[in-house]
């Protein structure tokens, strides 16, 4: 639908139409999320039936994809469907299989028919599918399992009672996040449909904490920001230029700073669409996180995919990690990370590389996905030796800080590595990925596994002597008695 005007609006504006009905998708999101935010608290159930009609409108109208929705939405109730009927751990186990095949089967389809193409499809809002489905079935599985073999977080995430298909339908199909994510969990979103986060429990009346328009005006003009930084930097810094004769005949510095500039530009894209969406999140009212401790300000960022900032400042990869595409981190920890430990036990490498296993099946198949996420459980792991090793030598005795050379080429380096191997996640494909490390000389590479063998050797870990342990001990008993001695005298004075 509306092909005329998309098509003679992408003609004059020179860009292509299926980017530019996703961002219209996005843009519409704003006022139909100040709408939103207007409906009755009192009544949730408007709000899950608004919500399920907004995304099928957009779906069908702005994105003009009826069969993606009838992807989406057939997998969705089959989902339903499976998750009322069987009982037991195979629930979400079943689940969880389904939907990984079904959104394998889109990803090997776009791949055979656009190899290496870019048009956008129903395979970007399935992934975002992939993680509700999945998280939504463990939950339900939680809320019927003893709340004593749970942890705090599926305590809290519970779904103790199975909801109306309106309801499981409202929160898959949460218009804001339909397209680009983010990914969230179904408690939370009830909660927010509900208002009980923000209902005074003597009163009952509805408070709004301050600052909600604010943070989702700052989320949008940031990632409009950011679209203008693509639209000027991004044809300079193609990462393509790095297959061509040109940026081979150049010295290996500039090869790898030509690198570390197209990754960095290469993440704009990533910067608009995710902060567009969580502003429209945040508008509609979806995204309170509490009060920051030390300033008491009000925080809007429960439902942010990327900490800019935290990120391209990190100084480990599993700083990087954690603050880029955090709904599919937390998705990977709660769905994957903590399931496939068996309980009672610690998780170890195992673990690791099954969850950046499972990372790079969920975003496709083409090969540079797993050299990267492969690379990267490597380079992790060296980073985790480093810290370990190399880190308690320059912490400071008396600010328990380290200083700040070590933390800027902590940050450097950081940052080399993390563009360095998402050149593969950008290129795709295997001889291209391999021909541009080659062309670096595999330098990450060969620091990734020089740093884990010879780490633990140039910079072993100081044992504390027997001496040193006993005056620890010393010191925490006579920490215990000092507590024992208040605890008795608190004691006297009460029972007098």
């Amino acid at each position: 639908m509306l092909d005329s005007f998309f098509g003679a609006f992408s003609e004059a504006v020179s860009f292509p139409e299926d980017q530019l009905r996703c961002l219209s998708t996005l843009l519409l999101s704003y006022p139909l999320a100040f709408v939103f935010r207007l409906l009755p608290n009192n009544n949730p159930g408007l709000k899950h039936l608004i919500s399920v009609l907004t995304s099928f409108f957009l779906i069908v109208v702005v994105v003009d994809d009826l069969v993606g929705l009838m992807h989406l939405l057939g997998s969705s109730i089959a989902v339903w469907r499976i998750m009322g009927t069987v009982q037991g751990k195979w629930g979400p186990r079943l689940v969880f299989i389904g939907v990984m095949l079904h959104m394998s089967v889109s990803h090997l389809y776009r791949q055979f028919n656009d190899y290496r193409g870019y048009k956008l499809d129903h395979t970007g809002p399935q992934m975002i599918l992939t993680m509700k489905l999945t998280s939504w079935a463990f939950n339900v599985y939680d809320g019927r399992r003893n709340p004593k073999e749970l942890s705090r977080y599926q305590q809290d995430h519970a779904i103790t009672t199975f909801p109306s298909l309106l309801h499981y339908l409202s929160y898959v199909f949460f218009f804001p996040a339909v397209l680009v994510g983010p990914s969230f969990e179904y408690m939370d979103y009830i909660r927010f449909i509900e208002l009980s986060q923000f209902r005074d429990s003597k009163t009952g009346k509805i408070h709004w904490p301050a600052g909600r328009v604010m943070a989702s005006m700052k989320s949008f003009f940031f990632s409009l920001i950011a679209l203008a930084s693509l639209a000027i930097v991004g044809p300079k810094l193609d990462v393509l230029w790095t297959l061509e004769p040109e940026w081979k005949a150049l010295p290996w510095v500039l090869r790898f700073g030509y690198v570390q500039l197209a990754a960095f530009a290469a993440r704009f894209k990533y910067y608009a669409v995710w902060k567009m969406a969580e502003g429209a999140c945040v508008l509609a009212g979806f995204g309170y996180n509490g009060q920051d401790p030390k300033t008491g300000e009000h925080l809007w960022d429960a439902t942010s995919n990327i900490n800019v900032w935290a990120y391209e400042t990190g100084q480990s990869i599993k700083t990087l990690a954690d603050n880029w595409n955090m709904g599919t981190n937390k998705w990977l920890k709660h769905s994957v990370y903590f399931r496939v430990v068996a309980p009672g036990a610690k998780p170890g490498p195992l673990e690791t590389f099954a969850t950046f296993g499972v990372s790079a099946f969920w975003h496709g198949f083409y090969p540079g996905y797993y050299l990267m996420f492969a690379s990267s459980a490597f380079a992790l792991t060296a980073g985790k030796l480093l810290r370990s090793h190399l880190r308690p030598r320059y912490v400071s005795a008396t600010t328990a800080k380290t200083p700040f050379i070590y933390n800027i080429l902590g940050m450097l380096l950081t940052q080399a590595t993390i563009n360095y191997l998402s050149m593969s996640f950008l290129l795709l494909t295997f001889s291209d990925s391999i021909m541009v490390w080659k062309e670096l000389y595999f330098a990450v590479h060969i620091g990734i596994f020089a740093v884990t063998f010879l780490t633990p050797v140039l910079f072993p870990v100081k044992r504390k002597s027997r001496k040193d342990t006993k005056t620890e001990a010393d010191k925490v008993a006579v920490a215990v008695d000092a507590t024992t001695e208040v605890v008795d005298a608190n004691t006297k004075i009460k029972t007098q």
